[in-house]
């Protein structure tokens, strides 16, 4: 599925590009949204516990807060009509309402 924008809610300049996470909207060509999570490898092994992540809503994982980074890795999550930005996006609610 295309990718015809995503937007980003917090600004990337506000954030560790290395150790951070941010939620952005995916918007495809058939028209949904998706809120996605998108979180660093060093974000989240800081938030590993003893064992194992805490429970919760899945991240999309990227070495760093880049915008072609982020694009990428949505392009790729897009792919077979969407299902994983669907999958994800199920764990928050579904679509993001307009």
């Amino acid at each position: 599925m295309k990718v015809i924008s995503i937007e980003y809610p917090t600004p990337l300049k506000n954030c560790n590009i290395k150790n951070d996470n941010i939620d952005i909207f995916v918007k495809l060509e058939n028209g949904n949204k998706y809120c996605i999570t998108v979180a660093t490898i060093d974000w989240i092994s800081d938030h590993v516990g003893e064992r194992h992540l805490p429970s919760g809503s899945p991240d999309l994982i990227v070495k760093e807060l880049q915008n072609q980074l982020i694009e990428d890795a949505v392009k790729e999550y897009s792919g077979d009509d969407a299902y994983w930005l669907r999958v994800f996006s199920m764990s928050y609610g579904d679509e993001v309402p307009d």
